[in-house]
């Protein structure tokens, strides 16, 4: 390692904002930096750089033990190994590929219909505020805690308490006790749903889950935990995010809303570039990786074996030698290269096609019964708390 150290975040982020000091770094291999947490690391901000991180089998998300992980928040980068996120091969490969039917386009698609009443339904709760409702109280939390409710099969009566366990655990302002009490209360739960899916059969996603366990190539109980798990952990906050910052860039962004409305634009095309456009995670907040051997990147630059790497996601899908203007919200780009705001490789999201069809849902009603759509306030008086794990709008008023 050398000896120049950068301390990091050395920028706050705002709103959608990237910073443009970035563009520098991205002209340059991978820079040391020290986060508040834990020992000094490489930081990773050029596309090609990050997705070799995210596909190379060398680096491991399984941490030394006793070991401090780099981070924006102390134990930010730690991940139960019984986790998807926090697994290396050839463990996670079996995982992955007794799963894959299950998260599988076809299955996830035939939520459809049910999501779609649920779109609908909050919506309609939405429309009786009245105009100048805020769309993330009424819509961006609700939606993605609601359809894991649903693919869980969550019963009604329990929901409530789910949605608290879930709010508690995924947030910043609970404290560290309460997390983990939070996190050990959705375990248990999940626990209980577990068996009684072995007990007799669900026609649920859980239940698909649990038969998919339990007949050839058989996962442990702490794994099938782990999945659900990682639903509870990356479908929740992330895809509140997502949501909110969608609506929030279409609606700062009016030439592509207007052109979804009139079919200049695609909904596919424009719905891809969101995703990596909208910056998800807060600058340091993604998760790190540990090389178990050197790793050669780009311009020859190596990651000594047992250095520690963070891979700024972000950052990296604005890269301007990979996407032309990159900075720049462009919904016309002539087959773009894939983005990196769901992973990439063998760590993709598991829950990538149902975090599609929630967004999907949302912005393809939005334009059908709210064509009108528009900011309630002015833009420069949305908030956007600090925080928050994930670049999340605080509050979104519309008016129609």
């Amino acid at each position: 390692m050398t000896d120049e150290i950068l301390q990091y975040p050395f920028v706050h982020d705002h709103a959608l904002d990237i910073d443009v000091r970035f563009q520098e770094l991205q002209r340059r291999p991978p820079v040391l930096v020290q986060m508040p947490y834990g020992p000094p690391c490489w930081l990773a901000t050029r596309y090609e750089d990050v997705r070799a991180i995210f596909s190379d089998d060398r680096f491991s998300r399984v941490i030394a033990p006793g070991a401090e992980a780099p981070g924006a928040m102390r134990g930010a980068s730690l991940v139960d190994t019984s986790m998807p996120l926090g697994q290396d091969a050839p463990q996670h490969v079996r995982v992955r590929r007794v799963t894959a039917p299950v998260f599988s386009p076809r299955v996830i698609r035939t939520m459809t219909d049910q999501l779609q009443e649920i779109v609908d339904r909050l919506l309609d709760d939405m429309v009786e505020h009245g105009p100048g409702a805020d769309f993330v109280e009424a819509f961006t939390w609700n939606l993605p805690l609601t359809a894991l409710a649903l693919l869980m099969g969550v019963p009604a009566e329990d929901a409530a308490t789910f949605r608290g366990w879930v709010e508690t655990s995924t947030s910043e302002l609970a404290l560290e006790g309460e997390r983990l009490d939070a996190m050990v209360q959705t375990s248990q739960y999940i626990e209980h749903l577990i068996a009684a899916r072995r007990a007799r059969h669900y026609d649920d996603l859980l239940g698909m889950l649990v038969d998919a366990c339990d007949s050839g190539e058989r996962l442990t109980e702490a794994e099938v935990r782990g999945l659900m798990m990682s639903l509870v952990a990356g479908g929740f906050e992330t895809m509140a995010s997502q949501l909110g910052s969608s609506v929030y860039a279409l609606m700062t962004h009016r030439n592509v809303w207007d052109e979804l409305l009139d079919g200049r634009a695609e909904l596919d095309a424009t719905l891809n570039e969101l995703w990596r456009w909208n910056p998800g995670f807060r600058y340091g907040a993604t998760f790190c990786r540990w090389a178990k051997a050197d790793v050669e990147l780009g311009d020859g630059f190596v990651i000594q074996a047992g250095d520690a790497v963070m891979p700024e996601q972000p950052v990296a899908n604005r890269d301007l030698a990979v996407f032309p203007h990159g900075w720049d919200l462009d919904v016309h780009r002539v087959a773009p290269r894939p983005h990196l705001a769901l992973g990439f490789g063998s760590h993709l999201c598991m829950g990538i096609h149902l975090a599609k069809l929630q967004v999907e849902l949302t912005v393809r009603t939005l334009l059908r019964r709210f064509p009108t759509l528009e900011l309630a306030v002015r833009d420069e008086e949305i908030e956007w708390p600090e925080w928050m794990f994930m670049r999340q709008v605080g509050a979104l008023p519309l008016t129609w």
